[in-house]
């Protein structure tokens, strides 16, 4: 994480955030030429955050679009406006609006698309992960005489 630059050309970059910057309309879409859906403003809103530009969008259609799948009476987020909810959809609706920063709403980790305060945990385990086994491994190595 955090290596984009060494692995694309600057060239490279600007076209993949000009081609993510395209997909929104009210909210994101996957294709050119394909309907918005609730999922995207998860998938293309984190690639826009990775790339940091997610500032860039406008937040306001792709909260209005989210919101007009809700299914308020049995709850969660469809693909599409009028359509039936799902885990799917609903899940990956909520991490849109963490991305904006909704209130009431975890932050989430663009990358990892989990919880910050999980990102943060898994961090704080791998770094005792790898100074336990960087202690055993040292235990462990023998020299021969």
């Amino acid at each position: 994480m955090g290596k984009l630059e060494e692995v694309f050309s600057e060239k490279e970059l600007n076209r993949i955030k000009r081609w993510c910057i395209m997909r929104q309309q009210n909210g994101y879409h996957g294709r050119p030429n394909k309907p918005v859906d609730t999922c995207y403003s998860f998938w293309v809103g984190a690639t826009l955050k990775l790339l940091k530009i997610f500032q860039y969008t406008n937040f306001e259609k792709n909260r209005n679009y989210i919101l007009s799948t809700q299914d308020r009476l049995v709850g969660g987020f469809a693909k599409w406006p009028d359509s039936h909810p799902d885990a799917l959809h609903a899940y990956f609706g909520i991490c849109g609006l963490s991305l904006m920063e909704e209130s009431g709403i975890c932050k989430v980790h663009p990358a990892l698309n989990v919880s910050t305060r999980t990102s943060e945990r898994l961090l704080d385990l791998h770094q005792s992960w790898k100074t336990k086994d960087s202690k055993q491994c040292s235990e462990n190595v023998h020299f021969s005489t």
